[in-house]
């Protein structure tokens, strides 16, 4: 049996008095190849006359079959359905496969159990990676290969516990599989554990020598094993008579690059879970707005703003006492949260606002400088500025040093006040400051264009991570400064930093900082998994190099750095919660960010910082998939709040009652760092966890002052024809003529279970529009023909 189209081809192998599955991917040069099959040769070495085949189509425990294929029976449904049938003990089980699109197949597995008694531990579908029908270690070293977690040992999986955005890859010799599990499946059975796969060793096809990549998903038990893994497990699960389903799709086809892969996967995954889901407007209970005045602002900020006055100046930092004072740093940058104290200041014409916002500011331009670099820890208790985070930077010199990642960090956001506040009048200190700043890199950048990450006192850099992914930061600070000042040493700097990447992180997805070795998820410096060579790697770094590659592309219009952009944008996507999974406890999870893929978080702080970087790329591009990513990191900034809304509303369950080891009075509006941190269950009830203001609505607050500044609360984007909502609203085009647009705009906070309904003023912004003008009609209201400059700047309605 077999089903095809102009790219893809399943047909079925008889094996043994069973049927196997076999994948082809049509090559225009080459003809059909073969790409995935459910059997592998398993001899030792080629010249043995004798070949030995490993089986592996659907793995059952504990009823395990003998080796063989489980299926027997096989049929075509309407030209595009595959449609297989077999049967062991309790099980009766159909695969059905489907050609969706081009190289784009949908499997759904269906179980029917017959019996009461039947216990379940693992019910996994497996597909060894065969390019052109070889084994034998003929893929490996793969030219690329992904999980969203990793193996320490043999006996690990990736457990569910790390599905923010799942997915199994694999690259070699031109052909590329993919393997995306079927989330709404897995939300229609939560008792149920799931488990992704891949593997090059320790499975029956990959032989005693030479090594097979075999991808594999489906149910399986497993167990957290340390912080930072999940390991199979023999628990099982008890099945009532009648049939559950997983599914999955599967991604084949032909590509020599993992750029287009990764796209293609982050746009499926976007599509199909991310947009449905940013329908419901949930995490977000209230306007954003609403979460600083009556929380964030009145509660945290007034507790932390601390005001330091220097040279007749008074700055203001946030006194983070766990931190050792105010953090211009990788992970809590003051610049960040400030961004939007000074933005709602404004906007409520509260002066005490816009001074501890514009404190900020000055706080962080004040640091001391020596030779360019500057110190980006302000201690209250000493009056004294220090290097870094002393644990982020501990194998290095933390109180006297200086710190690439603190510092480009730093930089990166006063350039972003630079750009949207110009009034505050401090562009040319920022010039200044940055300016030093890129002198500094310019003399510290090595031969081979690598930035190292530490230095001590005297400026020396430390052999911990000398080389390594955090010259991105440094890069795009470089690369943004070129383009302003138009330098030609700082140009060639940030060029040479963007080769680095190219040729030494992007081929092996090096994303190192200091994150993957010295925060709470421990390793040896240049640890890899030993069964897929899959490095460790962290969103920051990720992020900074998208950062570097967009601003190398704005400085040079030279689409190739673009193109690595969009592809390190794809690898930050994947770190993104696009759907709400119901299976870890009380908590609604849409739009938040993971770590790392060595690490359990979920709605980590990182959500609030990746929003700049996500607006940056729609702004280059026009693609509303980024704008709406945007949009659902900020909204799930706010989401751990302790608050009563939250709680409420079923996005959380939980009370935060300590910060620095002091009890605080819950249901105040504080955040923990993250949820799901050290265990894959969601916390109930009181406990700790604050980490910082910048973590949870301190940096949200931020992250939708960004949005709000550039898209209104409602954007209109007149190239797609299509709206966007973003402030708690919901949003629908009615017509949209030459020069019609007719707009339907409401509360979508009103259709909570507990609501926010007061009266609120909504801006309504456009922008790609072409011509010089539209008759705009929002709400029935019609506001007459506007011109494009009106509409850039928003219309404002109430709702």
């Amino acid at each position: 049996m077999m089903i095809e189209d102009h790219s893809l081809r399943v047909q079925t192998v008889d094996q043994d008095g069973g049927l196997l599955l076999r994948f082809d991917v049509l090559d225009p040069q080459k003809g059909w190849r073969t790409t995935l099959s459910n059997q592998a040769e398993t001899k030792l070495c080629p010249w043995e006359k004798h070949t030995g085949l490993s089986v592996e189509d659907i793995e059952i425990r504990p009823a395990n079959q003998a080796d063989g294929p489980l299926f027997t029976e096989s049929y075509t449904h309407e030209q595009n359905q595959l449609v297989l049938n077999g049967t062991h003990g309790d099980h009766q089980l159909e695969e059905r496969i489907t050609l969706v699109a081009p190289n784009h197949l949908s499997v759904t597995v269906r179980d029917t159990v017959s019996r009461n008694s039947t216990q379940l531990e693992r019910l996994m579908s497996h597909f060894y990676f065969m390019p052109d029908g070889r084994g034998m270690g003929y893929a490996l070293p793969l030219d690329f290969a992904w999980l969203p977690g990793l193996h320490g040992k043999e006996e690990h999986v990736i457990g569910d516990w790390f599905f923010r955005s799942p997915a199994a890859v694999v690259l070699a010799h031109g052909l590329y599989a993919a393997i995306v599990p079927d989330l709404d499946a897995i939300s229609q059975h939560p008792d149920l554990p799931h488990a992704l796969d891949l593997r090059s060793w320790h499975h029956p096809g990959s032989g005693k020598a030479f090594g097979q990549p075999r991808l594999s998903y489906g149910i399986c038990s497993w167990r957290p094993d340390g912080h930072v893994f999940t390991a199979e497990d023999d628990k099982m699960t008890p099945i009532l008579p009648g049939t559950f389903t997983y599914g999955f799709d599967l991604l084949i086809g032909r590509s020599d690059s993992p750029h287009t892969v990764m796209k293609e996967l982050t746009e499926l995954l976007w599509r199909k879970y991310g947009r449905e889901y940013l329908k419901d407007i949930r995490p977000q209970i209230l306007p954003f707005e609403v979460y600083g005045e009556q929380y964030t602002y009145a509660y945290e900020l007034k507790r932390l703003a601390t005001p330091v006055t220097s040279a007749g100046e008074t700055r203001y930092g946030l006194n983070n006492v766990w931190r050792r004072g105010a953090n211009f740093h990788a992970w809590e940058n003051d610049l960040h949260p400030g961004f939007g104290i000074y933005h709602y200041g404004c906007k409520w014409q509260d002066d005490h606002l816009k001074k501890i916002g514009e404190g900020i500011l000055a706080l962080s331009l004040s640091a001391p400088e020596k030779n360019g670099a500057f110190s980006c820890v302000y201690n209250f208790e000493s009056s004294a500025w220090e290097g870094s985070l002393y644990w982020t930077c501990w194998p290095a010199y933390p109180f006297d040093g200086y710190d690439l990642q603190a510092m480009g960090v730093s930089a990166w956001w006063m350039l972003y006040w630079h750009d949207y506040y110009p009034e505050l009048g401090r562009q040319d200190h920022i010039e200044r400051k940055i300016t030093g700043f890129c002198r500094f890199l310019e003399q510290a950048q090595l031969p081979s264009g690598a930035i190292p990450t530490y230095y001590d006192a005297d400026l020396r850099p430390a052999p911990q991570l000398k080389e390594s992914a955090p010259t991105a930061i440094g890069g795009a600070v470089l690369a943004k400064m070129a383009l302003l000042t138009g330098d030609t040493n700082t140009r060639r700097a940030a060029i040479a930093a963007g080769d680095f990447l190219v040729r030494e992180i992007l081929p092996r997805t090096q994303f190192f900082d200091f994150e993957v070795f010295y925060s709470c998820a421990p390793k040896a410096l240049h640890w890899l998994d030993p069964l897929t060579g899959i490095p460790p790697m962290n969103t920051l770094a990720i992020q900074w190099a998208a950062d570097h590659f967009l601003a190398l592309y704005r400085l040079t219009d030279d689409d190739a750095w673009f193109s690595h952009g969009e592809y390190c944008l794809s690898l930050l996507s994947m770190f993104q919660q696009v759907w709400a999974p119901n299976r870890f406890g009380p908590a609604y999870m849409y739009g938040g960010f993971g770590v790392m893929n060595c690490d359990g978080e979920w709605n980590d702080g990182r959500q609030s910082r990746v929003v700049p970087t996500y607006i940056d790329y729609y702004d280059a591009t026009g693609n509303l998939d980024y704008l709406e990513r945007a949009v659902a990191a900020c909204r799930a900034a706010f989401a751990a709040m302790d608050m009563p809304e939250n709680h409420s509303n079923g996005i959380n369950d939980y009370r935060v009652n300590q910060v620095e080891g002091i009890t605080v009075e819950t249901g105040r509006g504080l955040s923990p760092e993250s949820i799901m941190h050290f265990s894959p269950h969601v916390m109930t009830g009181e406990g700790g966890g604050w980490t910082g203001f910048n973590w949870g609505p301190g940096g949200g607050l931020g992250a939708s002052a960004f949005l709000e500044r550039r898209f209104g609360s409602v954007w209109v984007d007149g190239s797609e024809h299509r709206v966007v909502p973003i402030d708690g609203v919901s949003a629908d085009i009615v017509q949209w003529d030459s020069d019609r647009i007719e707009l339907n705009v409401t509360n979508a906070l009103s259709d909570l279970p507990f609501p926010y309904t007061e009266n609120r003023a909504i801006l309504v912004k456009f922008g790609r529009l072409s011509g010089a003008g539209q008759h705009v009609t929002i709400n029935g209201r019609d506001m007459g023909m506007q011109d494009t400059k009106t509409l850039s700047q928003g219309l404002e309605i109430e709702i």
